[in-house]
């Protein structure tokens, strides 16, 4: 069994999403979460994690939505409601990106965001993902502030060794995205081979990163299977101990149903 455990299955670059499912269960992946990016999107996430028992979801706030969502309170007020639903299992995507705010103008809203939310999760018990570009300066600021720690992910990692080191030592999870497979990603790889296996996750990002040889092409779930016998190949072990490892991680992480 494989799960991937970031795919957005709503996005508009997925052409036929049944297509997509059946393609990613014929590839053994057996469970996805769909992380929602802004609180608008949770209407149609909802009727795709009710219709297929399989497929979860998480709440949050992206930090390039944070400019579009209204005030911090409400916003927070609707994620509460959201949180009790029962495929929902965790916040996120959350986090931090300057990716294209070079100016950092959306700083100080990005990082009450971001606050607010770790804070939710906390007070819910629940897990997050975070998302972190260009941004590793302010997040450790973030994190340094916290007086207690939710449990979590940090997806498509790209961080320095040191701040990899951080967080696996605050017990998060780390996964990576089909862009290790790139030509010049070797420091991705080898912040890969760093992570003790009872902390990896598989994920895909759906519909981007897809990795070689479809980089460029709409990526999808079933493609998380390349990328988990990428890893195999990388660290050393087998494509059985990848799968079965990394899905044990995920149920234990989101407290996802067991088959």
């Amino acid at each position: 069994m494989l799960i991937d455990t970031h795919c957005h299955l709503t996005d508009s670059k997925i052409i036929n999403l049944e297509e997509t499912i059946k393609r990613a269960r014929e590839a053994g992946v057996e469970k996805m979460i769909c992380p929602m990016a802004n609180l608008w999107s949770w209407e149609e996430i909802k009727e795709l994690t009710e219709r297929d028992k399989n497929i979860y979801a998480m709440v949050g706030i992206h930090p390039e939505d944070v400019e579009e969502t209204g005030p911090l309170g409400v916003a927070m007020k609707r994620m509460e409601e959201i949180l009790k639903h029962p495929k929902v299992k965790g916040v996120g995507e959350i986090g931090l990106d300057f990716y294209f705010d070079k100016e950092k103008r959306s700083k100080k809203k990005q990082m009450d965001f971001f606050r607010a939310q770790l804070e939710q999760a906390i007070a819910a018990n629940k897990p997050v993902a975070v998302h972190m570009r260009n941004a590793e300066e302010e997040m450790r600021e973030v994190l340094s502030g916290l007086k207690k720690y939710p449990s979590g992910q940090f997806h498509c990692f790209a961080g320095s060794e040191s701040f990899l080191e951080l967080i696996l030592e605050k017990g998060f999870y780390v996964s990576f995205c089909g862009n290790i497979t790139f030509k010049g990603a070797e420091n991705l790889r080898e912040l890969c081979k760093k992570v003790p296996l009872s902390r990896l996750l598989l994920e895909t990002d759906t519909p981007y990163l897809s990795p070689e040889p479809l980089r460029g092409t709409v990526n999808e779930p079933a493609n998380v299977k390349i990328t988990a016998e990428f890893l195999a190949e990388l660290r050393g072990e087998s494509f059985e101990k990848i799968a079965d490892t990394t899905s044990r991680n995920a149920i234990c992480l989101f407290s996802l149903d067991t088959l």
